[in-house]
């Protein structure tokens, strides 16, 4: 094998690698090379689905678009602009034809994760980017899905929202021509699927449609049980529903062994004692509190299902008594116990559909936990 041969995710040189189809049949061009539609990728990547990705390779691989489509000209990365106040913009450019011209100003995310959960931070730098620059018109691009609040925000301050959508229908021409690499592999992805309904999106509609409350409380738990076999397993084993202990006064809804060798998973087990993922699924109408985490809490375990426990709830945590606890069972006891919202397991279940690692969305509920201390 050549020596050089690399990762087109991660970039590292590769003795043995797996082949994908980079393209579908249908989005082939007669100019196609056949052996151009291969992407070679390592077997870690192609496990964990977890390629690494920066601002920097976007930045690159979307102005490479642009200036492949003759809608837009004077592309420029890396700007530099202002007199009193210095600013630097992603992707200066042009559109439109010479007597309609717009000047673009865009801000270019690499990923959702963590940038989509700060998108007011996103807007107030684009604004002030207009002010300093003078007329044009803002792009926010990310080769995401953002949710609902997040799109309507971007649209009632006039931004443009180039998203995963977006990006993929009006460069689709020009995808065949751009350089491999994750990117294209994602809007490949977003051209492949079309409007088809996929397991994500019907998951996330089942969530949609269960009402909080006790008339549902079996219906979520199950809904729940679905949603992270689907997310996480086989990288985890299938859940193990209504789990006691052996005194029986401690009840789980759910453990889902973790046998992972590499990747997220085993960090989690390395670092946070997560040789089993303890789960309580809590069908409320409000938001948990201190007893619903001292409940998950007095499952956890050293010598027993470990120390790293998750609550899906419906409105997430309370910011008193419930935060606090969190806190204090960590900082005691070293017992590590996530909340997640509903907006969190659809965040989960689209960036599942959109290629993206689903665990990005408990790395930084992590890190945001862990940095709040």
């Amino acid at each position: 094998m050549r020596k050089d041969v690399r990762c087109a995710f991660c970039k590292n040189i590769i003795d043995q690698h797996d082949v994908e189809h980079f393209y579908p049949k249908h989005f082939w061009t007669e100019n196609l090379d056949p052996k151009q539609n291969l992407l070679h990728i390592c077997s870690n990547c192609n496990t964990l689905k977890h390629p690494t990705s920066t601002d920097v390779d976007f930045i690159d691989f979307l102005s490479d678009l642009m200036r492949r489509n003759d809608e837009y000209s004077d592309v420029v990365q890396d700007a530099i602009f202002g007199s009193t106040s210095r600013y630097r913009a992603d992707i200066l450019a042009s559109y439109g034809k010479r007597s309609k011209k717009t000047k673009l100003l865009i801000e270019c995310k690499s990923s959702g994760f963590p940038q989509l959960t700060r998108i007011q931070d996103q807007i107030e730098q684009l604004k002030s980017y207009a002010e300093t620059y003078g007329k044009c018109q803002l792009v926010l691009a990310i080769p995401a899905t953002l949710n609902e609040s997040d799109r309507e925000a971007i649209k009632d301050t006039g931004i443009e929202l180039w998203d995963l959508d977006f990006l993929a229908h009006r460069f689709s021409e020009q995808l065949p021509d751009a350089e491999p690499g994750y990117f294209n592999w994602l809007l490949a992805k977003r051209l492949e699927r079309g409007p088809k309904v996929t397991r994500e999106d019907q998951l996330a509609l089942k969530l949609k449609e269960c009402e909080p409350g006790k008339r549902d409380w079996s219906l979520y738990q199950d809904l729940i049980g679905d949603i992270l076999e689907h997310l996480f397993c086989p990288s985890l084993k299938k859940p193990l529903p209504e789990h006691s202990d052996n005194t029986k006064t401690n009840r789980r809804d759910f453990i889902l062994p973790n046998y992972a060798k590499s990747g997220f998973w085993k960090f989690l087990q390395r670092n946070y004692m997560a040789d089993f993922v303890v789960v309580d699924a809590k069908n409320y109408t409000k938001k948990v509190g201190k007893s619903e985490v001292l409940q998950i809490g007095n499952y956890l375990k050293p010598h027993g299902a470990g120390l790293f426990g998750m609550i899906f709830s419906r409105h997430g945590c309370d910011a008193a008594g419930g935060l606090h606890t969190l806190r204090e069972q960590w900082m005691i006891h070293r017992k590590l116990i996530l909340i997640f919202s509903d907006d969190d397991v659809h965040a989960m279940l689209i960036a599942k559909r959109d290629g993206y690692s689903p665990e990005e969305v408990v790395e930084q509920k992590i890190e945001r936990f862990r940095l709040s201390i």
